[in-house]
């Protein structure tokens, strides 16, 4: 059985500068997800232009066209290369509530850096989109002892998301433009809050504990 599934963006009604984006599903190994994959890439079709716009920079645009591929006997969650999101279909199938990781893995696919960059980073952004904007209402837990802000992820989104709202509001937009270009260092933090990146990670642990 074979199924295979063709979206266009401009069904979801995206922001008039947005780019038209192409999602095809591809679910030959895993038939059994082409309802999830419909939906994923509905998700996908709607997200593209809003993840585009939060993260924006002069003179990029991302892929136009994005793929979904889930694999039967792939180990993990998912992963972006390029413009493909490759999902494990015994993922889907044990957690099919989980669209959000859809979310940030089509962040990946936008962030399109050529150049890499921190790790910690390029993760939190991406978590950054999906729980400060995608799934808001998400607690996330950070250990004051134990965390740190290079551990990536929630905590990095969480830490990121602290930090623009007390000191910039347009600073992961500025952090991702830096990435993409191949420019980020650490003292970004500080030219754009006036405190070091280890300061403002020192604050927000505080705001923790008078929580």
């Amino acid at each position: 059985m074979q199924a295979l599934i063709v979206l266009c963006a401009l069904c979801a009604a995206p922001p008039a500068k947005a780019p038209a984006v192409k999602v095809t599903v591809d679910t030959r190994e895993a038939p059994q997800l082409e309802e999830w994959g419909k939906k994923a890439a509905a998700l996908a079709a709607k997200w593209h232009p809003i993840i585009t716009e939060l993260l924006r920079s002069d003179g990029y645009a991302p892929p136009a066209e994005v793929r979904i591929v889930f694999k039967k006997d792939m180990k993990g969650v998912a992963y972006a290369s390029g413009r493909t999101i490759t999902i494990a279909a015994r993922w889907v199938t044990d957690h099919p509530d989980d669209f959000g990781m859809v979310v940030h893995e089509l962040t990946h696919v936008i962030q399109g850096y050529k150049r890499g960059g921190p790790g910690w980073l390029v993760e939190g952004i991406a978590d950054y989109v999906r729980f400060a904007h995608y799934e808001p209402k998400t607690r996330i837990n950070v250990n004051p002892k134990r965390a740190s802000y290079k551990d990536g992820y929630r905590t990095t989104a969480k830490f990121l998301a602290w930090v623009e709202a007390k000191h910039d509001r347009d600073l992961v937009r500025k952090l991702n433009e830096a990435l993409r270009a191949g420019k980020y260092k650490d003292e970004l933090f500080e030219k754009r809050t006036g405190k070091t990146l280890d300061r403002l990670w020192a604050d927000f642990l505080a705001s923790l504990d008078r929580k």
